[in-house]
């Protein structure tokens, strides 16, 4: 393959193009961004070298940050110890590391993807006695290398290798380290198994692990306090030998999982011990599990035909291995063969025991790889390739992907479950049959009847999924979901339930409750070899009968400690002297004089809790804030910002020129014109913060030097927040603010609205500030990379995530919240979030990334749709008003945004409809068919919820004053839930208690009349309907408005609130004399209140 077309991945084995002979492995890539750990070095001893035709400056900014650029990678040479960075263009692609289980496509533009179900390797292996610490020459190569050896007729030197898994009793473990016993011969020919395996050093400083055939040293006490297998100690004998023998003595093990049903209960309950021995080792109830160690024959060909044997390449380029048959090996590779390539096969020449004192000499080091794996696509194809002409699915972590046997579950609400989100019980379960990765359509069969429950992330007992149904249907993949707890892959290792196979039937010794998933059946059952039992068997049995104890997935949770996860960031590592290298630490001085520009400033424009308490200073501290303001500005390019609202002057902007920032003076005064011309961008609220706040159980500082900052900050948010961000704080609650942002235009959270809650704590401004994002997703998915489910904000200002910039990191001097606003609303609500990911930026606009950017984008534009349903819906205080304005009020100058957000909508819906075959989709101006079903679903939602007001009020309100007793009181008005609605309004029991509020403030009337608008319009349509009188009863119900500006209190309403929505409804009577006088009482009641609140209708 031409290089140019070649995509390298990380673990590659790789060559120098031009020479054959040079085999290395990559460790770091540009396209790998789990790679990209800053500071390469010192992952190294010896210094990381530099291809010459890498520029020193590149090379500098790579030492740096650890992203090999564009067309570059870092290898680690096998044959010449040393670690490069080199143009990939000078490599060409040996092979690629792929395993049963991982997902690929041919190309990272392609959408359909594929699982890998089998691998086959040959190998080229050089004797390890010949090996000559690692200086091989082109005529040893060619002389001793053995190539084309299938990996399945060899075997790893060693008994133990970190990974692998065992059993021992009821209980399953994967082993963590290794410690061997390594025997020496030295010179005069003796051998001696050495006191302390850590004192010897390889002549290698790469290998990890002394192997058959290295060459070490040690110091002579080692040799002398030894155990002699032949001849004696000898203090003439340089303290240098070969390695002819490694044993392992103990093995520390991770204890995974214990059997279902184990055979002592009581005994197997406790863990065994974390470090085992040889004579745990040679105990029968001790078993290796060997992925490749057996064929089963018990079952058919799959169902799709492939071959049932599952092959599985045990082996990589560095492993030490043997044949399992030496003797047989020796006939088949005499030398005599030649290869289509022209190179000889190479001979076997095996070393007799005889001639090694009893040792088997005979290992051999695997140099190169040749992988052919078999892919089931997600079309339910099956196909074979070279692992070389597939690469890792770049788009493998998107949660809506599914393939062929996944279980999977539909995201509608089982009616009957319980609205806790803790305990999640999906309306139906299926399998998937075949995805159209294109559309991102899946096609599913579902089960009949099954019982399957969730508490958290666990699965809850009883659970059997039942049989399926004969029917299938096409689902968006955005409508259905899979689960941890239910999702198996190939390759995963289970514990299986004894009832679900019937064990006493099967014929074997050995575990026969634990084994390796190594099919997905499409007719909702597992195939799982059970490789540790005698015989090797495989059963076929439910998803729900087996546990996972062991995927390779779970491998980095062992081998690592829980990452900071951008909770807290160690700046202190930053200055730690990392390397040892002399001539890497002369570029690193130099590379540090070209660190870009100084922050802005100097760290005395402000000041902070060290300031004096002389009021006086805040006159200079005052000075500097239009300076602050402008480099804010400067960051963050926010013109695209909707909606551009007018705003009228504040009392406290006509006071900003005034030295000191009082409390007092802070607090927005009413404007009889706001609402006409669009909410104020900041104000000081006198009622209480919202209980839904997510920091209102912190603790609030109340220092004169916290104050003196926060009063600073009030007065760069009242000044310069740009369109679109919307800023409260309580005058109890200073430290507390509630902000709406809308979704920028031109992207996809364009018309979409975020609600975010911060609090200043007593450490502010030393500490940045807490936040907390309200996410409305459902748990279907963050709605931005950034922007996390649980409310976590990732932003470096924040402290939330690790940055190399001096200017991005909070500074309590410079940094404030007007900045960190504006790097939210331009910096994470952007265009093409999939790149907000840590580490993709650097992607941004490559080809091989397109794809993935599409997906996210149009996931991101639909739930953001989600989250325009879900404010206009629910009370989000204190923002309900504002709400109201932006989206559905029709005042001039009011922005629409609810029409502008359809009419966006439907202008996507239509371009994805019509577009062809082939056409592009950038998951902004065009989307999949699958998330057409999602955005179809929402348009309807908000099309729905698109209703004038004006037509909901029932105009003839003194028809109402004028014969028809009201029962809820304006200022206490009762409950009535949506279900008690839909009941027979006929009821005067119910009719009677029908106010709509859901609180007791009138902010939350309103707030009822628009979640319940559509309900109340059929509601309300079906009571007026009925106008004569039956069985006594008159029904009537109606919608009124009151428009005013006051507090509602115990006794009146106080002019200062503006405007207020709510529903009433009236008890009809009957026609009978003794009703008469309680009506008029009603009615004489309520218009009073009528009247002090100005109502018109």
């Amino acid at each position: 393959m031409d290089a140019q077309h070649v995509v390298f991945c990380l673990e590659d084995t790789v060559g120098l193009a031009d020479d054959r002979y040079s085999v290395g492995i990559i460790e770091r890539c540009f396209g790998d961004v789990e790679s990209h750990e800053p500071r390469p070095q010192r992952d190294y001893v010896d210094d990381i070298q530099r291809h010459p035709d890498i520029p020193a400056a590149q090379f500098a900014t790579f030492m740096r940050d650890g992203i090999p650029p564009r067309g570059t990678v870092l290898v680690a040479w096998q044959t010449q110890y040393k670690t490069e960075l080199i143009p990939e263009e000078k490599l060409q692609l040996l092979d690629r590391a792929l395993y049963v289980g991982d997902i690929v496509k041919r190309r990272a533009e392609d959408h359909i993807s594929g699982t890998v179900i089998g691998t086959r390797a040959t190998t080229t292996l050089f004797p390890a006695t010949q090996f000559n610490g690692g200086q091989i020459t082109q005529p040893t190569t060619d002389e001793f290398s053995i190539r084309e050896v299938p990996a399945e007729e060899l075997i790893n030197v060693h008994e133990f290798v970190e990974g692998a898994l065992v059993v021992y009793g009821d209980w399953v473990g994967r082993v963590e380290n290794v410690y061997d016993d390594v025997a020496i011969k030295l010179a005069n020919n003796s051998v001696v198994v050495v006191e302390d395996p850590a004192e010897l050093e390889q002549d290698d400083t790469t290998v990890e692990r002394l192997s058959v055939g290295d060459t070490c040293k040690t110091k002579k006490g080692n040799l002398r306090r030894g155990r002699w297998k032949f001849g004696a100690y000898d203090p003439s004998v340089a303290p240098v030998g070969v390695v002819v023998e490694t044993r392992a003595c103990e093995i520390d093990v991770q204890w995974l999982a214990r059997s279902i049903g184990a055979r002592n209960a009581a005994f197997s309950a406790l863990e065994p011990p974390a470090t085992l021995g040889r004579d745990e080792f040679e105990s029968p109830t001790f078993y290796k599990y060997d992925a490749s160690g057996g064929t089963a024959t018990t079952l058919p060909l799959l169902e799709n035909g492939v071959d049932k044997s599952y092959h599985v390449t045990d082996v990589a380029v560095g492993d030490r291995v043997r044949f399992k048959d030496i003797a047989g090996a020796a006939v088949k590779y005499d030398g005599s063969k030649k290869l289509p390539n022209g190179l000889p096969q190479g001979k076997v020449t095996r070393i007799p025991r005889t001639e090694s004192l009893g040792y088997d000499l005979n290992v051999y080091l695997v140099m190169q790889t040749h992988s052919q794996v078999t892919v089931q696509w997600q079309d339910l194809s099956v196909t074979h390739h070279l692992s070389s002409s597939l690469i890792p699915d770049p788009n493998v972590e998107d949660d809506d992907e599914v393939w062929p046997g996944e279980i999977v579950f539909s995201k509608e609400k089982c009616p009957n479950s319980d609205t806790d989100i803790v305990t999640k019980k999906p309306k139906k379960v299926g399998i998937v049959q075949t995805v159209k990765a294109r559309d991102r359509i899946a096609t599913v069969r579902w089960f009949e009847t099954p019982k399957v429950e969730f508490f958290g992330p666990n699965l809850l007992p009883p659970c059997t999924t039942g049989e399926l149904s004969d029917a299938v249907e096409d689902v968006s993949l955005y409508d259905i979901y899979s689960f941890q707890a239910l999702t198996r892959r190939r390759g995963d290792f289970v514990i299986v339930n004894p009832d679900a196979i019937g064990q006493s039937q099967l014929n074997v010794t050995g575990p026969n409750w634990f084994g390796e998933v190594i099919d997905l059946g499409l007719d909702g059952k597992l195939t799982v070899r059970l490789g540790a039992a005698k015989p090797v068997v495989d059963v076929k049995v439910p998803y729900e009968s087996v546990t996972l104890a062991y995927s390779s997935d779970m491998a980095d949770d062992f081998l690592e400690p829980n990452p900071l996860d951008g909770d807290s960031i160690d700046s202190d590592t930053d200055d730690e002297p990392d390397f040892d290298s002399a001539s890497f630490n002369e570029m690193w001085i130099e590379y540090e004089s070209m660190d870009g520009e100084h922050p802005i400033g100097d760290e005395g424009d402000w000041s902070t809790e060290d300031e004096d308490d002389d009021d006086d200073d805040d006159d200079e501290d005052d000075e500097s804030m239009p300076d602050l303001i402008d480099i804010t500005k400067e960051d963050v390019d926010t013109s695209k910002t909707t909606p551009e609202t007018k705003s009228p002057p504040t009392t406290e902007e006509q006071r900003d020129s005034q030295p000191t920032a009082d409390i007092e003076d802070l607090s927005m005064q009413d404007s009889p014109d706001i609402l006409t011309q669009g909410p104020a961008p900041f104000l000081i609220l006198e009622e209480a913060p919202p209980p839904s706040h997510h920091y209102l159980s912190h603790t609030s500082a109340s220092s004169s030097t916290f104050m003196r900052r926060i009063a600073k900050e009030h007065k760069i948010l009242r000044t310069s927040l740009p369109p679109g961000i919307y800023v409260r704080t309580w005058e109890s609650r200073l430290d507390l603010l509630r902000v709406l942002m809308i979704g920028p235009n031109d992207t996809p959270y364009e018309y979409a609205p975020f609600v975010i809650d911060f609090h200043l704590s007593s450490t502010y401004p030393q500490q940045a500030p807490e936040a907390y994002f309200h996410s409305w997703t459902n748990g279907n998915g963050p709605v931005n990379p950034n922007l996390y489910e649980d409310g976590k904000i990732c932003l470096s200002l924040l402290g939330t995530w690790h940055t190399d910039e001096r200017n991005e990191s909070w500074s309590p001097a410079k940094s404030t919240l007007l900045q960190v606003l504006v790097s939210i609303m331009g910096l994470v609500l952007v265009k093409e979030p999939y790149y907000n990911e840590a580490g993709y930026d650097v992607h941004r606009s490559a080809p091989e990334t397109k794809l993935s950017s599409a997906l996210y984008t149009e996931r991101a534009y639909f739930r953001a749709r989600a989250f325009i349903i879900h404010a206009l819906t629910h009370d989000v205080a204190p923002f309900n008003e504002e709400l109201t304005y932006l989206y559905r009020s029709t005042e001039d100058g009011a922005p629409r945004l609810l029409d502008k957000a359809i009419q966006a909508a439907k202008e996507i819906v239509e371009r994805s409809s019509d577009v062809g075959e082939e056409g592009e989709r950038d998951g902004l101006t065009r989307v999949s068919k699958g998330a057409l079903v999602i955005l179809k679903r929402h348009l309807k939602d908000l099309e729905e919820m698109r209703v004038v007001v004006e037509d909901l009020f029932h105009r003839n309100a003194n028809s109402w004053l004028e014969g028809y007793a009201r029962t809820p009181s304006l200022l206490s008005p009762t409950l009535l839930s949506p279900t008690e609605i839909r009941r027979d309004h006929g009821d005067p029991s119910i009719i009677q208690d029908a106010g709509l509020f859901v609180g007791r403030h009138c902010e939350y009337a309103k707030l009822a009349f628009m979640a319940e608008v559509e309900l109340l319009n059929r509601w309300r349509d079906a009571v007026l309907r009925e106008n004569e009188c039956r069985h006594g009863y008159r029904k009537l119900a109606f919608v009124w408005a009151v428009s005013y500006r006051g507090v509602a209190t115990r006794q009146e309403c106080i002019p200062s609130y503006r405007y207020f929505l709510f529903a009433l409804s009236a008890k009809c009577y009957d026609c009978k004399e003794k009703d008469k006088q309680q009506r008029q009482d009603n009615v004489e009641g309520g218009a009073q209140r009528v009247s002090l609140c100005r109502a018109v209708t």
